[in-house]
């Protein structure tokens, strides 16, 4: 059952094991979280915030809900709740990763609309419509521009976990990579100092889920590359069948050739492990353990910055727990899979993993 969780797009993916002790205590990139909440109060918001500002040196917002087609085409103005994540600030100092994506949450065709709520139904002008149509890549550069404008962020990802589509619906693939290299130039055209990039989830890439052919996956994410400022990845090992406790050395290295063949810097752009396990349907049960995720934050870490990456982003400040209860019922199994990522649980309290990721954060940026 854990594979059918990957082939909905979440990409399991592991990291390279604890290595020897390093030389110097430094690192070579920023950290921090996304802004998704452990709850819907002003309190549990607020305790984000602190935590991007006061425990991490980065933030990484995320736009999940879809793209506004209609706005972005007519030029006409976005929803309020669009603003509100396109306007978000980090604190100062903190360098900041945006995420954007034209592909849907199951990465197998084309992102719902947001509109006045997010992931609301495609309008009848855009059903049907491929990747490269003319009129999808004007719309969809121009959401990325101005986002760019009122977001500024340092990294813009406009493309999540974007070689799901070629495993999922390959015949697809082809224009969706146009549509990728006339948004990444437009957007370097009027952005030149701000870095564009996909992201590429780790297990479908190393070809270790269901078919995934790892050849293509190489082959098509370093043509892709050519229009990309960064090698990204996302790594959430406890999403895979066969995810070894500890990580062993060297698990993860594949992802560095990448960066290494192509002449680009590396980075996490989402990652995380389960710190107890999760029911998955009737019979399935995901691992997870408060030693799992130590040892494996450590082991990514350690393979980050031997790969000089420029940023390891985990994808919740916080255990959600109390967050699922906000969700329709029909969604809560999904969004349950990383219910136990957070570097702190859902009260703000330490985890096994809070030392490690305290203890690489005291550590200056090389």
């Amino acid at each position: 059952m854990r594979r059918r969780m990957v082939l909905a797009g979440l990409a399991a993916l592991p990291f390279a094991a604890p290595r020897p002790a390093l030389a110097a205590s430094t690192r070579s990139f920023c950290m921090g979280t996304t802004r998704w909440p452990h709850d819907l109060t002003l309190r549990a918001l607020g305790q984000v915030e602190l935590f991007l500002r006061d425990r991490a040196d980065m933030a990484a917002p995320m736009v999940l809900g879809g793209v506004p087609w209609d706005a972005a085409a007519d030029g006409t103005d976005f929803s309020a709740a669009l603003m509100r994540d396109l306007s978000w600030a980090a604190a100062p100092g903190h360098p900041k990763l945006l995420s954007l994506g034209a592909l849907d949450t199951m990465r197998q065709g084309m992102a719902l609309n947001f509109a006045v709520a997010d992931n609301q139904p495609l309008p009848a002008r855009w059903q049907g419509r491929a990747f490269d149509d003319p009129e999808v890549i004007a719309a969809y550069t121009a959401f990325c521009l101005r986002a760019a404008e009122i977001a500024r962020p340092d990294w813009l990802a406009i493309g999540v976990e974007v070689n799901l589509l070629l495993h999922f619906a390959p015949d697809l693939w082809p224009g969706y990579t146009r549509l990728h290299r006339a948004v990444y130039e437009a957007v370097k055209d009027r952005f030149p100092e701000t870095g564009v990039c996909f992201t590429i989830a780790t297990q479908h890439y190393m070809g270790r889920t269901d078919g995934a052919d790892a050849a293509l996956q190489r082959a098509e994410m370093a043509a892709l590359m050519t229009h990309s400022d960064l090698a990204a990845f996302s790594i959430y090992p406890h999403l895979q069948d066969d995810a070894p406790d500890p990580i062993p050395d060297g698990f993860y290295d594949p992802l560095n050739d990448l960066a290494a063949r192509t002449g680009r810097p590396a980075a996490i752009s989402e990652s995380g492990t389960s710190s107890a396990p999760i029911r998955w349907g009737l019979f399935g049960r995901i691992p997870g353990s408060p030693e799992w995720q130590a040892q494996a934050t450590e082991a990514l870490f350690r393979f980050a910055d031997e790969g000089r990456h420029r940023f390891v982003v985990n994808f919740t400040s916080h255990d959600y727990g109390p967050f699922l209860a906000h969700i329709p019922e029909a969604d809560r199994p999904l969004a349950s899979l990383w219910e136990h990522c957070g570097i702190l649980d859902a009260q703000g309290g330490d985890k096994a993993v809070t030392r490690v990721w305290n203890d690489w954060l005291t550590r200056p940026t090389a």
